[in-house]
């Protein structure tokens, strides 16, 4: 049950050649999330002359907000005879798989050399206590059952590239249906940066029969198939709505320069990461900002043309899943029709809004695409920009960077990943998704990545960071520096001015009286694939009019949005227009 020690559901597996067959053996288990049966796992070894092979395939199918996410991990482990080792794997997250193969020799057993697909070849130090080989993990497992003593060994996750750690101790004797044999064990997993406590089923005869974990208090379960199924959730909530917090509400909540936020929950607050935009208070406090204007000399800064330093080489680099030297993204850069002699800042605006506008479906099925895949698929979420602008500022020759974490929208805190560039000393946020350069206060940066791998990426760590609590706004109401005074709405950091208008606000919500009535809150651009009316306002600005929502969508300049929800008949685009000439919007 090699692929079976991991709690994502998203577990490693295997595929390869034929040979002639002496035995073969398959296992296969069922996968649950929150008591809803998701997924599966099968392992198949096959003992062939001069050599043993054991094949896995893990699936699964999640709702993710409404659209059905599927994935698939593929792997095939070869041992010869001479007790070499070769390794092929395929992560299918999106339409075009994740692919690689290593190899492993005792003639050189302190390196393991990775070669994943469209990445430089790799070569990870294995220590002796490393355990490679499928059927040896699941051999020391067997014993540790007849035994009842502790195991503990480290192995590689070929899909994600990264090495993973189980350590368990028995618990005792704990039969199950059909296996009088079984022996409990519990311990910790290490995946990816973060630890998990696990239970374990194991016998002597017939190895790992079942796992039980959690991932953000959502129980997970890998069992044999030949064990019963769990009960059904009273009350099943999805893994990916369960990454959603809910916020009070704040009309100009994307337009904020600074946000206090404090910790609530049961477990203490995560510790992270520190920069000028992300500040510790103590105390489960935290101040976010945006980040400072760029200044004259960061403003002037070019993109790098020769050789660059050490420091920023992992921040140029091609990679797996930044494929910027492929042909395919000079394309993109031409489409862009960039200005000559384009600084970093100048560059990074550009393609934060060229990615924003170039993924036209903002598609929630796929898991992970690479920068080439989304190059030639135009779709995705937060993720597939991110990746995308990284690998467009890098090919320009701005060192860029990805970032996890959570960011507020609308009434709501979720999981998002955004990109970073390097000006002069320091790392400015910038958001293809919001289409934000830079990108708004309040979000929570849990941990950057250099792109080098999926292993980099750190979305296990993101997930449970918030398992046993969350990030609230501090004050009650947060909105409380929201004030009205006639014809104009102030707030932190600029106000709001409309001449024979009228402003209202109470509980988080604001109102405006202007040619009908209208809700008025800040939002995003609206994606190019809505149908949606455009108007020209008299000062440059744009007017786009959703007719189904009834609802005005304001560029304000400076990526600022204001969208504007008719609540009433008189309401209608001529307004919407009327407005967005007459709105004044200051400082």
């Amino acid at each position: 049950m090699e692929a079976s020690l991991r709690f994502i559901p998203l577990v490693l597996c295997l595929s390869v050649l034929c040979a002639p067959t002496q035995a073969q053996e398959t296992r296969r288990y069922r996968q649950w999330l929150a008591g809803q049966e998701v997924g599966g796992l099968e392992e198949t070894e096959t003992r062939a002359v001069g050599e043993t092979r054991i094949e896995s395939r893990e699936w699964t199918r999640l709702d993710r907000l409404g659209m059905v996410l599927e994935q698939e991990s593929r792997q095939a482990a070869v041992k010869a005879a001479d007790g070499s080792l070769r390794f092929a794997w395929s992560l299918t997250l999106s339409k075009e798989p994740f692919q690689g193969e290593a190899s492993w020799s005792p003639r050189q057993p302190t390196v393991l050399e990775v070669r994943a697909k469209g990445a430089a070849i790799r070569q990870e130090p294995v220590q002796a206590s490393d355990v490679l080989w499928p059927g040896d993990q699941e051999a020391r497992l067997r014993q540790a059952a007849r035994s009842r003593t502790p195991v503990k060994f480290r192995s590689y996750g070929f899909a994600t590239q990264g090495w993973g750690e189980l350590d368990l101790k028995p618990d005792g004797p704990e039969p199950l249906p059909g296996f009088p044999d079984a022996v409990r064990f519990q311990g910790t997993q290490v995946e990816g940066g973060f630890k998990v406590q696990a239970t374990l089923w194991i016998s002597p005869k017939e190895g790992s029969l079942k796992l039980k974990g959690s991932l953000m208090g959502l129980d997970m379960l890998l069992q044999r198939a030949e064990l019963p199924a769990p009960g059904a959730s009273a009350s099943p909530v999805g893994f990916f709505r369960s990454t959603l917090k809910p916020l009070p509400s704040h009309p100009f909540m994307m337009w904020l320069p600074q946000v206090l936020v404090r910790w609530e929950g049961k477990a203490p607050p995560p510790l992270l990461p520190e920069d000028p935009q992300q500040r510790s208070l103590g105390e489960g406090r935290i101040r976010l900002r945006t980040a400072e204007a760029p200044s004259a000399s960061e403003t002037a800064q070019p993109p790098v043309t020769g050789k660059p330093f050490a420091e920023d080489l992992p921040f140029l680099a091609a990679t797996s899943l930044v494929q910027h030297q492929d042909p395919a993204f000079e394309a993109l850069v031409k489409r862009m029709d960039l200005p000559k002699e384009a600084s970093r800042w100048e560059l990074a605006r550009r393609v934060t809004g060229f990615v924003n506008r170039w993924i036209r479906q903002k598609d929630y099925t796929v898991g992970f695409a690479s920068a080439l895949e989304v190059c030639r698929d135009a779709r995705g979420d937060c993720t597939e920009h991110g990746v995308l602008a990284v690998a467009l500022l890098r090919r320009l020759g701005v060192p860029a960077r990805g970032v996890t974490g959570w960011v507020a929208l609308d009434r709501t805190l979720g999981l998002h990943f955004w990109a970073e560039v390097k000006l002069g000393q320091r790392w400015i946020p910038i958001d293809p998704t919001f289409d934000q350069a830079p990108a708004s206060a309040f979000r929570l940066k849990l941990g950057t990545t250099d792109l080098a791998d999926l292993a980099s990426v750190g979305w296990d760590s993101a997930a449970l960071s918030f398992g046993e609590g969350g990030w609230v706004p501090e004050g009650a109401p947060w909105s409380r520096d929201v004030r009205v005074e006639g014809a104009t709405v102030l707030f932190a950091g600029g106000y709001l001015r409309l001449p024979g208008g009228r402003w209202a606000f109470e509980k988080g919500d604001l109102r405006l009286a202007f040619r009908g009535q209208w809700h008025a809150a800040t939002t995003l651009r609206p994606p190019e694939s809505q149908r949606l009316v455009r108007y020209a306002g008299a000062k440059g600005r744009t007017c786009l009019w959703d007719p189904g929502a009834r609802a005005a969508h304001l560029d304000l300049g400076e990526g600022r949005w204001l969208r504007l929800e008719a609540l009433d008949a008189e309401a209608s685009e001529g307004g919407a227009v009327a407005i967005l000439d007459a709105l004044e919007l200051g400082a």
